[in-house]
Formats: structure tokens, C-alpha cells, sequence
């Protein structure tokens, strides 16, 4: 199961930019490089928040909190495919991976879970 899905996207960015970034021709978005992109971006989350979380991964229902990371880095993917990175999308997946690796050293718990010692911290997608 996907942390976001392309109407998470389509929420942050338009149809026809999510086209521009996944699809070759056409001003409707590639599905496969999307679902590519996010499955990306899962992974990654995955990666950092197994130690953590392993026994409950992969996280359903999805905190929103990982759902906005989804869309950030997911973002952030698509863009990749192109020359040009926008700043905003580079510093929210920075801030993504921040917030990840804080995680992953028990410093920050993702909202709804609880970790002894460690900050609860709510992850906000602008």
C-alpha cells in the first residue's frame, strides 16, 4: 500500500505540471512513473523508520505525518527527472530526510506512536 497517491499529489502541485515531470508527450500524468516515484519515496521512508517502527510497517492507516513525507520526497523524485529543481521541493525533502533521521536515532516519534525518550513532532506539508 502507498503512502499517497497521485491526488495527494495533484494537491500540492497541478495535473499538467505532474504531467510535465512524468510524462514524455502529453498533458496527462505517466501513472507508471508516479506510482514509481512514490514507491520511491515509501521505500525510503521505509528504510529510515523500520528500526523503529519494523513491527508495524508498513504503517496502516498511514499517519499523516509519513503521508506528507510521501508527497514531499515523492515530489521531489519527479523533479528529479528534470534539470531543474525548484528550491522549495529541494528543502522540503531536506527537511524530510532531517526529520527521517531523527526518527531512525529515536530523537522524534511520528504522531500516534510513542517512543520513551523521544519528541513527538508533527509534520505539516505546505
Amino acid at each position: 500500500m502507498a503512502y499517497c497517491t497521485l491526488d495527494d499529489l495533484m494537491a500540492m502541485l497541478s495535473e499538467s505540471e505532474i504531467a510535465q515531470l512524468s510524462a514524455e508527450t502529453g498533458e496527462i500524468p505517466d501513472a507508471e512513473i508516479v506510482a514509481a516515484a512514490i514507491a520511491a519515496a515509501d521505500a525510503l521512508i521505509d528504510g529510515y523508520c523500520e528500526q523503529r517502527y519494523g513491527s508495524i510497517m508498513p504503517f496502516s492507516p498511514v499517519p499523516e505525518i509519513i503521508k506528507a513525507m510521501s508527497v514531499d520526497i515523492a515530489i521531489y523524485n519527479l523533479f528529479s527527472r528534470r534539470t531543474i529543481m525548484p528550491e522549495v521541493r529541494r528543502l522540503k525533502y531536506e527537511d524530510a530526510i532531517s526529520f527521517l533521521k531523527r526518527i531512525a536515532q529515536g530523537l522524534a516519534n511520528i504522531s500516534g506512536t510513542s517512543s520513551t525518550g523521544a519528541t513527538t513532532i508533527r509534520w505539516y506539508a505546505v
